[in-house]
């Protein structure tokens, strides 16, 4: 938590929220060694565990010299919108901050200037320390993610979607709740959806994004690695896999190393112009009815050697945690027919608005882009849904917040008490244009304006940390006196 002790208190916050705006090399890696690695790993633990034999060709990334410049703030407004959509409860309104608040003291810049795990969050106890790698990989992934897509798709905008949501819009069985643990551990977390907008054409494509990260030793990420390249196989749309990106972060108290793979794909979805578009979006999509089918030994690539005879389960390998293992059996793979590329499209981008206005508190006007089987509506008895509606607690409330250089935006916040009469405000919104356009159904109008905004010049920090998103949300993190 951002807390404390009340000695010093506002010295100390003021300090803490001031460091989450420090920029920070962000180490990057990605080799034919890595490869080899992982593809090691896979081959020894396919003998007991047939699910290793169906991964990814695997190629390594132009990650640059080095890495890249990034904050905590950045990190973690990346985390905090990626997890939105996971929150259905009475008090999501409130958990929906918590990606910000808990995770707030976790990462500094060392010494040497690289991005890092602070003393205390290195010190935490080992069952926090794996919630908390799992929680700051997605956000690191998403910041590496991002820096390696500029680099491969210049001009295109890349909004991110959890798996699950996209998967329990079509599929009646194995995508589901995100409570199925075993079997969502051979799927991917996240699907980027990538917008391009030229004066006569509108292109969408997706790439896969597994998320790791870890304080075990560099090896342990092999493995880590060796399980994303079964997970990002698990989707294919007409017949073929769309591109992917693994990321596995390494985190110490000396600076955090993201290690990347990219393994290739098919990368076009859509393509249209304006009207067909706005058409396309205009249309509220359909549950469908599908099923995953288990993955045959035709779905072992060419260039991976089958085994003989897989076997069915077994023992994990040594000096790994067996809950880190692939469940035993061939993987499920997800197919989206040739002819719904379509349906594919409203569902992606469709998640991507509920995903924004969640992030800036409007549960309502989000319900309307999920569909009967997301928002838990579909039977009688339903399973919890994914876009379930808040109440107005009083902890946090819809407001517009007045942002540097001009910038308005319309959102939600928390506030907790810090002591000394002094209180902590966390902002989440998304810039009022954007906003509005997303209330008001225009998602595709939202899609073409969102990078404008992204090009706007950051704001220096004036009383708090200010962070802008490419999809125009934006995280705000500041000390008040108890009066503001």
């Amino acid at each position: 938590m951002c807390s404390a002790p009340a000695p010093g208190v506002g010295v100390e916050i003021d300090s803490l929220i001031r460091s989450l705006s420090y920029q920070s090399l962000l180490a990057l890696q990605s080799s034919e060694d890595l490869v080899a690695d992982v593809l090691r790993y896979a081959e020894t633990h396919a003998k007991s565990r047939e699910a290793y034999w169906y991964h990814k060709q695997l190629t390594t990334v132009d990650v640059g010299n080095g890495g890249l410049r990034t904050s905590p703030a950045r990190v973690l407004h990346e985390l905090g919108v990626a997890t939105t959509l996971l929150t259905a409860s009475p008090l999501s309104q409130v958990a929906r901050h918590w990606a910000a608040v808990r995770y707030c003291a976790t990462l500094t810049r060392a010494n040497s200037g690289r991005l890092a795990l602070t003393r205390d969050a290195n010190e935490v106890v080992y069952h926090h320390k794996v919630t908390q790698s799992e929680q700051l990989g997605i956000g690191l992934a998403l910041v590496v993610a991002r820096h390696v897509l500029r680099r491969q798709y210049p001009g295109w905008t890349f909004h991110a979607v959890d798996a699950e949501v996209a998967l329990k819009a079509g599929f009646v069985e194995g995508g589901g709740a995100v409570e199925s643990v075993s079997p969502t551990k051979k799927r991917p977390d996240y699907i980027l959806l990538g917008h391009h907008a030229t004066k006569t054409r509108r292109r969408m494509k997706i790439v896969i994004l597994e998320c790791k990260g870890t304080h075990q030793p560099p090896s342990f990420l092999h493995g880590q690695l060796a399980r994303a390249a079964v997970q990002v196989e698990a989707l294919s749309v007409g017949g073929r896999h769309p591109p992917a990106l693994m990321v596995a972060s390494h985190l110490t108290q000396t600076g955090i190393t993201a290690y990347v793979l990219d393994p290739p794909g098919d990368d076009e979805l859509w393509s249209g112009d304006d009207e067909e578009l706005d058409g396309l979006l205009s249309t509220r999509p359909e549950d469908q009815f599908w099923r995953p089918r288990t993955a045959t030994r035709d779905d072992i690539r060419a260039a991976q050697a089958a085994p003989t005879s897989p076997s069915q389960g077994g023992a994990t390998g040594t000096g790994t945690d067996p809950v880190e293992e692939l469940p035993p059996g061939a993987p499920q793979v997800f197919d989206i027919p040739e002819p719904e590329r379509g349906w594919f499209t409203q569902i992606l981008t469709r998640a991507v608005a509920a995903t924004a206005l969640l992030f800036a508190g409007n549960s309502s006007a989000a319900s309307e882009y999920a569909t009967p089987r997301q928002r838990g509506t579909e039977d009688p008895a339903p399973p919890p849904g994914l876009f379930d509606l808040d109440p107005a607690w009083a902890t946090s409330s819809a407001t517009t917040l007045h942002l540097p250089h001009g910038i308005s935006a319309e959102g939600t916040r928390h506030r907790a008490p810090l002591g000394g009469g002094r209180v902590l405000e966390v902002f989440r919104g998304v810039e009022r244009q954007l906003y509005r356009e997303l209330a008001g159904g225009r998602i595709s109008a939202y899609l073409r304006d969102a990078p404008a905004f992204s090009r706007r010049p950051p704001a220096a920090p004036v009383d708090g940390v200010y962070s802008y998103g490419s999809d125009g949300t934006i995280l705000v993190v500041r000390a008040l006196d108890g009066s503001g």
